[in-house]
């Protein structure tokens, strides 16, 4: 019965095929290791699974405890502001500013003193259609370029940079 190949070991196999074939168009012996027989390499069941956790278990206990006494000026911190904020809520704040209520007044008798704004708009439909009609007009021109200024300047840059 045929044995079962993974794809590691095909490719394993192709690469240690073409490495063998470099070598021998450069003339350079070369040294194939099989990955699936490194001494370091092992199958990971659940016996390696227990292990690693046990190792893992391990290592934690050896760490020290954590030490929560650095964070105590922070929560203390915390308490001072808190009892500062239930200290200061019977205090009533005023939001109004008395320069802001002077300018209120000054913008709202500014507002009713002066009359509204009438825009006469009467001829501005009027300009519109003159200035469609100048649009048009000029589109239907024919546009004719005057090629003597620009094959004079040509020649200059011809002459200048001989």
């Amino acid at each position: 019965m045929a044995q079962k190949k993974s794809l590691v070991d095909g490719i394993s196999c192709m690469a240690q095929f073409g490495a063998a074939m470099a070598g021998e168009v450069v003339g350079v012996e070369v040294a194939a290791q099989n990955p699936l027989t490194d001494p370091h390499s092992f199958e990971w069941n659940q016996f390696e699974e227990d292990r690693y956790r046990e190792w893992i278990r391990e290592q934690i206990e050896e760490k020290p405890a954590a030490d929560f006494e650095e964070f105590a000026n922070e929560e203390l911190a915390r308490q001072r502001a808190r009892e500062q904020t239930e200290a200061n809520a019977n205090i009533e704040i005023n939001w109004d500013d008395e320069r802001e209520r002077a300018l209120r007044a000054k913008y709202i008798e500014m507002r009713y003193a002066s009359e509204q704004v009438d825009w006469d708009t009467s001829g501005e439909r009027e300009a519109q259609l003159r200035s469609r009609m100048r649009t048009e007009e000029r589109s239907k021109q024919k546009v004719e370029w005057d090629d003597q200024d620009e094959r004079a300047c040509m020649e200059r840059y011809r002459q200048k940079y001989k």
